[in-house]
């Protein structure tokens, strides 16, 4: 599924920081940055999707001053029967506009091929209302009902003590600044149980990749996506993503 772009191609940066002498510590050799990331999870979930009109972001020099910035909530569960099959993902792409506190985005439907000429994308307008996802023009009443039911983990879950997972592997680096982590994600995990229970998934063990950006001494929240992986590429494969991004805001969207 098409997402939008941030500044860093995150995988890339992760691939060239293990590469480039950054620091690639166990987070467990360095509690100071391990706590500062828990801190900047525990804000999950919001009570409601229309909070971050009024959560701050970590901003660089690509903010112009006057721009109180936008939030873009993307989500998505992806699941191939195996790999001759075509991968089928079902998601959304949301922007909070804190500027007019405004809401607008796409559900998608898309099937994609190894023949690109086969691929589908069907996109349908959405924006929220009490903390709820709604079309924003006339649909099927199965689609209907599949956008008002869709939700994200940060509004439902929280993260909990990372400390109690196992750590598969981890990385940071304060100059980019970019954190990452692997967990082992067992079956009780709350997270891995939402994932189960909404997606209808058999597969009880998975592994949860997070990655965070922006300054963890300030106040402020950064950038984080996270990926959690059920099965292995060309066997069932199903993995869910969800992504949240503060980013400037679009001058033509300041009034709109």
């Amino acid at each position: 599924m098409k997402t939008y772009q941030k500044v860093l191609s995150i995988l890339g940066v992760s691939f060239l920081m293990l590469n480039s002498g950054c620091s690639n510590l166990p987070f467990s050799k360095d509690q100071k940055v391990e706590n500062a990331f828990e801190k900047h999870l525990s804000i999950y979930p919001v009570k409601q999707l229309e909070d971050f009109y009024d959560m701050e972001g970590y901003r660089d020099k690509n903010f112009d001053k006057d721009d109180k910035g936008t939030w873009v909530l993307s989500s998505y569960f992806a699941e191939q029967d195996g790999k001759d099959e075509p991968l089928k993902s079902k998601g959304i792409v949301l922007f909070l506009n804190r500027n007019n506190k405004t809401a607008k985005g796409n559900y998608y439907i898309e099937t994609i091929n190894d023949d690109i000429e086969k691929n589908e994308t069907i996109k349908y307008p959405i924006t929220v209302k009490n903390n709820k996802l709604v079309p924003k023009e006339e649909v099927s009443n199965e689609v209907k009902k599949e956008i008002e039911n869709y939700r994200l983990v940060v509004q439902d879950e929280s993260f909990g003590n990372l400390g109690k997972l196992k750590k598969l592997n981890s990385s940071y680096s304060e100059q980019v600044p970019l954190y990452t982590v692997d967990y082992e994600l067992p079956k009780g995990n709350k997270i891995n149980k939402w994932v189960r229970n909404k997606f209808s998934i058999s597969e009880e063990k998975a592994n949860l990749f997070i990655e965070l950006t922006g300054d963890l001494r300030g106040s402020s929240s950064g950038d984080f996506k996270f990926k959690i992986l059920y099965g292995t590429k060309g066997k069932n494969r199903k993995y869910y993503r969800e992504k949240v991004i503060f980013q400037p805001t679009k001058e033509e969207e300041y009034g709109s």
